[in-house]
């Protein structure tokens, strides 16, 4: 009967039960702790009482080692100059003080330096062999370049010792060394008990008053976030729009209008049960995708609003390419039905990226759903951008262009000779992406490489210019180009694969070359190194491109074993008027040769330039004293 009575009110009480469950291991922890924060206790205490003591010190110490470049060990030689340090000393003794003296350390060995003791001195340069309990406090105060104290346990005359290190003008090494009596550590003590006592009473007032309030957050959390979260898929609904309006500043986000293609056709013929689980399914995939300051709301039946939140200095691309792996995962999804059958869906999406061009959130959400219903009324399984414009520093862009010329193959290179600064014949020839829009204007790479880098668009387009170049080594077989390949490109693998398949052909891995970009993000990627190995055991020629830009490695480049290398442009349009430039090219072309890695000069502008890079010793030559980026036919016939 008693137990049955305890075991009820222990559910009728359930929350204050686990509260107070929770406050007893607070205090368990706080008392298994307590040792280690008496120590720190312990050591602020010493310090703070130290602290006036190591502030005269130290005045004392800019005295002695200021006045001239002279060593302090050779100044003391002088008889009124040692007199003179030690009555400037001597004003460190005190009534707690036994001991005071400042050592020389050279080679682990310590002498006596100066001696202001109360009695017993000893003579300069005399040896003084420290307590062995005390060469590791003092080795570390060395170390350190911080003052140390060591409290004696086992020495009935002294009970704290004091080590100030500190360096003359001439970078020799001194520790200066207060010996202080048992009555320091008793007056210590004391003020450490009223400190711990202080302390303790403190947190067992905080835990109180923490465990008091900590029931009325829970709870208030525990009904909030209940009223805010829907309650099939775990996201926010609705009731969290009206919560956020006035909290978030909606320009701090670009907003996604997400809708299940054909989610109706779903419920009507497998029933709403499968109904349910692809929105639990969906919308835990968009979870997995999102990072943490990104909210998801259930936003209708079978929509879902996702605020992605910007970062500064992000390009636009990248809140597309979010929207992209969001629908790539989705359409890569099999949603089971049953234990034999699955069922696949596909998203339509509309991205609304110029938030900071309305005034609320409502706002961007219509223009959100206005690019979501394009998106449906194209196809469905789309991303559709609501007025997306990048501009570049002469004219707007708009990234469906982009994506269009892409997918269009409105895309075209230019060439640029690498010339041989020996016998000034072609060696072969870089290929540079441009794009045509719709009127059949070449569009520059400045105004779309930038946007789309680190994208889908961006990996898309590289294996376009592959393709465009195979093309072109199939119409002028004598000539060889180099294509530009990112770190996105070689972290790529359905991007490698092509190259490994393209070096399957003897005579096209010979003629096509692969220079990559020298960034931070190359040299620190083992993974990269590694496919660049794979690409040059396939037969390719690697060149190292913009070596010099800011991140360049000598041992990595080691690790790359490339063929060729093109030293930055910054570099060597600066060669005729800056000495450090043309120093920097000249070691790093000593370095090739000895490494048997071609050369590259790139912005050769100038018939100046060219004769410092050729009397330098530089294999190659790139720029437009050369010639200008042509399409190919303008070279050959």
């Amino acid at each position: 009967m008693v137990l049955k009575f305890l075991i009820y009110e222990i559910e009728k009480n359930k929350t204050s039960v686990l509260i107070t469950l929770f406050s007893l291991i607070i205090l368990g922890a706080l008392y298994y702790l307590f040792p280690t924060y008496l120590q720190k206790i312990n050591d602020i205490v010493v310090r703070k009482d130290l602290e006036k003591e190591t502030v005269i010190a130290k005045n004392i110490i800019e005295k002695i080692t200021d006045d001239t470049q002279e060593p302090l060990i050779s100044k003391i030689t002088n008889d009124k100059v040692y007199k003179d340090y030690t009555r400037l000393l001597e004003i460190l003794n005190t009534p707690n003080t036994q001991y005071v003296y400042i050592l020389y350390e050279n080679g682990g060995r310590f002498y006596i330096t100066l001696d202001a003791s109360k009695e017993d001195r000893m003579k300069p340069l005399e040896i003084l062999e420290p307590l062995e309990s005390e060469l590791p406090v003092m080795n570390n105060a060395l170390k350190t370049n911080q003052p140390q104290y060591k409290i004696h346990e086992n020495i009935s005359t002294l009970g704290l010792t004091l080590y100030i290190p500190f360096k003359d003008k001439k970078g020799l090494t001194y520790i200066l060394v207060i010996d202080y009596t048992i009555e320091k550590i008793k007056e210590i003590e004391s003020l450490i008990k009223t400190l711990r006592n202080t302390v303790l009473i403190t947190i067992l007032v905080i835990v109180g008053l923490s465990v008091a309030a900590l029931i009325g957050i829970l709870k208030t959390l525990y009904y909030k976030k209940r009223s805010l979260t829907d309650k099939l898929t775990g996201v926010y609904n609705r009731n969290y729009l009206e919560e956020i309006d006035n909290r978030k500043n909606i320009q701090d986000y670009v907003v996604l209008l997400v809708d299940i293609d054909f989610f109706k056709k779903i419920n009507d013929t497998y029933g709403h049960h499968v109904g349910d689980e692809v929105l639990k399914t969906v919308s835990s995939s968009i979870k997995s995708i999102l990072r943490d300051d990104d909210v998801v709301i259930r936003y209708g039946g079978e929509e879902f609003l996702i605020l992605v939140k910007k970062y500064r200095n992000a390009d636009k691309l990248m809140y597309i390419n979010i929207a992209e792996r969001i629908r790539q995962r989705i359409e890569g999804l099999k949603i089971k039905i049953n234990e034999r059958d699955y069922i696949k869906t596909t998203l339509s999406i509309g991205v609304f990226l110029d938030t900071d061009k309305v005034k609320n959130l409502h706002e961007a959400i219509k223009k959100a759903d206005v690019s979501l219903y394009k998106a449906k009324s194209k196809g469905r399984n789309r991303i559709e951008i609501y007025d997306e414009e990048i501009k570049s520093s002469e004219k707007a862009i708009k990234v469906s262009e982009i994506k269009d010329a892409i997918e269009e193959r409105r895309l075209l290179c230019l060439y640029q000779p690498i010339v041989s600064l020996k016998d000034g014949k072609t060696s072969h020839y870089e290929a540079l992406v441009r794009i045509k829009d719709r009127e059949g204007n070449i569009v520059p790479p400045y105004k779309f490489l930038n946007i789309i880098e680190n994208t889908f668009l961006y990996s898309q387009l590289t294996k376009e210019v592959i393709e465009y170049n195979l093309d072109i080594l199939k119409k002028y077989p004598d000539i060889k180009v180099s294509i530009n390949l990112k770190p996105s490109d070689i972290l790529n693998r359905s991007t490698v694969d092509i190259l490994l398949d393209i070096s399957k052909q003897d005579a096209t891995v010979k003629k096509m070359m692969l220079e990559i970009v020298e960034t931070e993000d190359v040299l620190a990627y083992d993974e990269i190194l590694k496919t660049i190995k794979e690409l040059k055991e396939s037969g390719y020629t690697i060149c190292l491109d913009d070596f010099g830009s800011g991140y360049s490695n000598f041992v990595y480049l080691l690790r790359l074993n490339i063929d060729y290398l093109k030293i930055d442009a910054n570099l060597i349009k600066n060669i005729t008027t800056d000495r450090v430039s043309l120093e920097v090219v000249k070691m790093i072309n000593e370095f090739c040769q000895k490494m048997n890695i071609k050369t590259v000069a790139e912005y050769v502008k100038n018939e100046e330039i060219l004769k410092i890079v050729q009397s330098i010793g530089i294999d190659y030559g790139q720029g437009y004293y050369f010639s200008k980026p042509k399409p190919m036919e303008n070279f050959l016939p």
